[in-house]
């Protein structure tokens, strides 16, 4: 019998608790045996706010230490060179064999632009997508459907989760201007966060 893993990329920058929702809520409707995070690499046309890959890494880490449905790789923060999520797909199967079916979580700006992604259809061809959408956003998301025609029928799926309109923008801001981020993060990554002074402010200590 295949076996389904999720997939959940990301800069996540910083990890918070609207992640690790969809994670669950995508583990417990589509039957996934687990969640594997996979924290991206630092890429050039990205802004990370000089938070680096290994941080970002470690933070996921602590972020998911208590569950035991999830995991996290460090295939694509080891990778050097571009990074293109059909080659991470490729690397895993090789990794994790053929009894596993991979389902890619990723959100609604991320299936909007799924289009202009470079290799989407042999993507599309190795892996399905969970879709973490919110109500309002059905005709963005539909037009990504029909431009992969019956391959996306097939392999698009969506999730509605809880109205956790949770911005990794905002949290940083909060972060660096000393502000609570208590319930929107977990504690052991706040505590990481302050320990190792990341997302500080030029007033920082002032």
């Amino acid at each position: 019998m295949v076996k389904r893993i999720g997939l959940f990329g990301g800069s996540f920058n910083p990890i918070h608790i609207g992640h690790l929702v969809i994670a669950e809520a995508a583990w417990q409707e589509f039957g996934l045996e687990k969640v594997i995070f996979i924290p991206s690499a630092d890429t050039p046309h990205k802004d990370m706010h000089h938070i680096d890959k290994f941080d970002r890494y470690n933070m996921v880490k602590e972020a998911i230490k208590d569950n035991p449905r999830f995991s996290i790789s460090p295939v694509e923060r080891d990778r050097s060179g571009p990074s293109y999520t059909v080659d991470t797909i490729y690397i895993l199967k090789e990794e994790l064999g053929s009894s596993y079916e991979f389902y890619f979580i990723c959100g609604t700006d991320a299936l909007a632009d799924l289009p202009t992604w470079k290799y989407n259809r042999e993507l599309l061809s190795c892996c399905h997508f969970i879709c973490a959408s919110r109500p309002g956003n059905e005709e963005k998301l539909r037009q990504s459907v029909d431009y992969f025609g019956k391959l996306g029928e097939e392999k698009i799926h969506f999730l509605l989760t809880p109205e956790l309109d949770i911005s990794s923008t905002i949290l940083r801001n909060l972060l660096e201007h000393h502000k609570s981020v208590r319930y929107f993060i977990p504690d052991s990554v706040i505590s990481f966060i302050e320990s190792h002074h990341l997302y500080e402010g030029p007033n920082y200590g002032a």
